[in-house]
């Protein structure tokens, strides 16, 4: 399961998950997936098999190192998209940061996601270039 979440993780984000390659990704992955703190890993089961993750980082966006934490690399298997299955990992990591003492989260995402994240309850910080593109980064209270 874990070198499957790697590889999503990896092709998605790349450069963004601070991993010089796939096997140091997996890495760090592993060690995350195993806490049950920051930095941690959650995934979304069915039938046994994997369908999505998020994880939740102390820090996520260099330019904005005082935030903390992070709900960062939420992913839903392409046939489990408009299933419930996100929000229901971004309902766990809420839950997590929570119980981990946290009165708040953050995220940054870009294109239509914050039009996502905003039906879910999360509010506009900023917008910052990040990347070469434009990020918002958004937060939520717990």
């Amino acid at each position: 399961m874990l070198p499957t979440l790697a590889r999503w993780h990896f092709d998605q984000w790349g450069p963004l998950t601070g991993a010089s390659s796939l096997e140091a990704y997996t890495a760090l992955l592993y060690t995350a997936s195993k806490r049950r703190t920051v930095p941690s890993v959650l995934v979304a089961l069915a039938d046994g098999a994997l369908i999505g993750s998020a994880t939740l980082l102390a820090s996520d966006l260099p330019a904005r190192p005082a935030l903390t934490p992070w709900l960062a690399q939420l992913f839903v298997a392409p046939g489990r998209r408009r299933d419930g299955v996100g929000a229901a990992l971004v309902t766990a990591v809420r839950e997590r940061a929570r119980r981990c003492g946290y009165a708040r989260l953050d995220l940054f995402t870009s294109g239509t996601l914050p039009d996502y994240y905003a039906r879910l309850g999360w509010g506009t910080l900023e917008r910052v270039a990040y990347l070469g593109r434009e990020r918002t980064v958004m937060d939520i209270a717990l």
